[in-house]
């Protein structure tokens, strides 16, 4: 069943495709170009072309494109296992954990998980829920279990607080609860509002720990649980209530550049 979000939404055409499960966006990029794609009856000649769901009709060689059923799930993903679908290296992903329906229907992990570590994996085709969970502006929170060499003192603790530098700019813990320290090996729960690539070993290794072991356990308020590593689920009712929520929740405009012309005088 589709949302009243997801109904008014509008789509670039590669963008389109791949929310169908017909081909990735790049693979979808490459059959526009190469004139298989049409829209209301006329050669798509550029990905960017917008399509509206329900309204505008698009085919490839001929048969008729439309979205798939809204779908989400809830992972437990294994260590050992790429969140994408494919890093050219043959390397086991998400993707052979589902049956093929749903990796057909253009499903997408939410907030990836690097290689090496385990945990919460929300998977979904919506692609306004995909991007209301990430981004940054929504402030839904991560937390993350971690088992690190080397003490979570004070210091270190308030330097993960205040914002350690990391190539793209600050990034900082929102909460840190110690729960174990014993001889050189630290055991925490640390909680982000955003995810950058490999962020929390990153941020760890700015204060002088290392991380051995890192398990996702909370995703806003979708809780890992007694999930066995590998196995996915459905999503309960508060689940999925707590996804409408999301979807709800007014857009915060990005605020604009400043702009140096503005309020000059002429000298």
């Amino acid at each position: 069943m589709k949302s009243a979000v997801e109904e008014k939404k509008t789509y670039r055409l590669n963008q389109y495709l791949a929310r169908c499960g017909v081909a990735s966006r790049r693979k979808a990029e490459e059959l526009i170009l190469g004139g298989e794609v049409t829209v209301n009856g006329k050669l798509a000649d550029h990905p960017g072309i917008q399509v509206t769901p329900y309204e505008d009709t698009v085919r490839l060689r001929g048969k008729l494109v439309a979205l798939t059923p809204d779908i989400t799930l809830i992972m437990h993903k294994p260590k050992g296992v790429l969140c994408s679908r494919d890093d050219g290296t043959g390397r086991k992903t998400v993707f052979d954990l589902l049956p093929k329906k749903y990796v057909q229907a253009g499903i997408q992990s939410i907030g990836r998980l690097d290689f090496d570590s385990s945990g919460l994996m929300i998977l979904t085709n919506r692609g306004e829920l995909h991007q209301r969970m990430e981004h940054p502006s929504g402030r839904v929170f991560r937390v993350y279990q971690v088992k690190a060499r080397g003490i979570m003192n004070h210091e270190r603790k308030e330097g993960l607080l205040k914002g350690v530098r990391l190539r793209e700019g600050i990034a900082k813990a929102e909460r840190i609860e110690v729960e174990k320290i014993s001889s050189d090996i630290s055991r925490f729960k640390l909680t982000l509002a955003e995810g950058k690539n490999r962020e929390v070993r990153r941020m760890c290794e700015q204060v002088g720990i290392e991380v051995l072991d890192l398990k996702r356990i909370q995703y806003g308020q979708i809780f890992l649980g007694p999930l066995p590593s590998g196995k996915f689920r459905e999503p309960f009712m508060e689940e999925k209530s707590f996804f409408e929520k999301i979807l709800r929740k007014p857009k915060k405009k990005s605020p604009r550049a400043p702009n140096p012309k503005r309020g000059t005088k002429k000298r």
